[in-house]
């Protein structure tokens, strides 16, 4: 039975790109529900020689050289609900819970103004888990038009402080957070911009957003001060093939451009800007005409980016 080519289908929310391709209208219908249960595992290490100094000869080094090994395991349960407005307009609300265990080893291997370049010494370890309420997101969106493509839809989300943040965790005597943070701390808003052109039996999508951080008074070592963390720039696109009517996959490139941070108004001379580009591969299975079953991976191609991404989503409409 084909549920995508079933002219009984109950309308909802596109699921997949059979659906994109028979129906223009992408977002929940007016008076429609529609919910998805999702979970994500992350995966996040970093090896880092650090070297503090200057070289006299090539073989003599004055300062500090430090090696670093750290690992970030995320998963993270969302749940989500959307509401259609009207036929061109939706809201949601998404709820996270957040699980992080973070583990990092580091060893100094020596003073060149000692004598002890080059010796080994120990290695100090730190270990933190724990999970909670992450930071909840309010969106809304808008299809702007149903009659010709490409669809264009608009988009602004809000995300809360909801979550714990990391300037409301203390820090050991090793710089180690003492308790897993599960949010950034900061409120932001984002608009955003989609693009999508239904070609049978693909799609091709592209995107661009804008994420604000708000300013806000936090307390760093007793001290209170005024953290701006730094926007991001988003950018995405790729294709979606539909091998049957409840079988598709996609294949996509997606980058953002996180900002430097400020600190009292100005920027630190230690902050950067990060570059994050991912490799993102996903497929669909329509199993009902109410609901699907997607599973999706992303890979970290910068050395800034997450090292992989595993979701998997299972929406469900009313």
């Amino acid at each position: 039975m084909s549920w995508a080519s079933d002219e009984a289908r109950l309308p909802g929310r596109a699921q997949d790109v059979t659906d994109v391709i028979q129906r223009s209208g992408i977002l929940t219908p007016k008076g429609k529900w529609s919910f998805d249960a999702s979970f994500s595992y992350t995966q996040n290490s970093a090896n880092k020689v650090s070297v503090v100094g200057y070289t006299v000869l090539p073989t003599l080094l004055i300062g500090l050289i430090e090696v670093s090994d750290a690992d970030r395991t995320t998963l993270t349960l969302g749940l989500t609900t959307r509401y259609g407005l009207t036929d061109a307009t939706e809201i949601e609300l998404r709820l996270p819970y957040v699980y992080r265990d973070d583990s990092a080893s580091a060893r100094l291997l020596g003073d060149g103004d000692d004598g002890q370049n080059g010796a080994l010494g120990e290695f100090v370890d730190t270990s933190v888990d724990g999970g909670g309420l992450g930071d909840i997101e309010l969106a809304v969106r808008h299809q702007f038009n149903f009659n010709s493509t490409p669809y264009w839809i608009g988009g602004l989300r809000v995300k809360s402080n909801t979550g714990k943040s990391p300037y409301d965790v203390s820090i050991d005597d090793n710089g180690a957070f003492t308790e897993a943070p599960t949010g950034s701390g900061f409120w932001s808003v984002e608009p955003s911009l989609s693009m999508i052109y239904p070609t049978a039996p693909a799609v091709l999508f592209a995107n661009v957003g804008y994420i604000y951080n708000f300013e806000d008074d936090v307390t760093v070592s007793g001290t209170k001060v005024k953290v701006g963390l730094g926007d991001t720039i988003s950018v995405g696109a790729g294709i979606g093939f539909a091998i049957n009517p409840e079988l598709s996959f996609n294949l996509g490139w997606s980058h953002k451009t996180i900002l430097k941070s400020e600190l009292n108004g100005s920027t630190t001379e230690n902050a950067k800007a990060l570059q994050l580009d991912y490799f993102n591969f996903g497929f669909n299975y329509a199993y009902s005409p109410r609901s699907s079953i997607n599973i999706s991976a992303q890979a970290g191609l910068t050395e800034d980016a997450p090292d992989f991404q595993l979701t998997l989503r299972v929406p469900f409409n009313f």
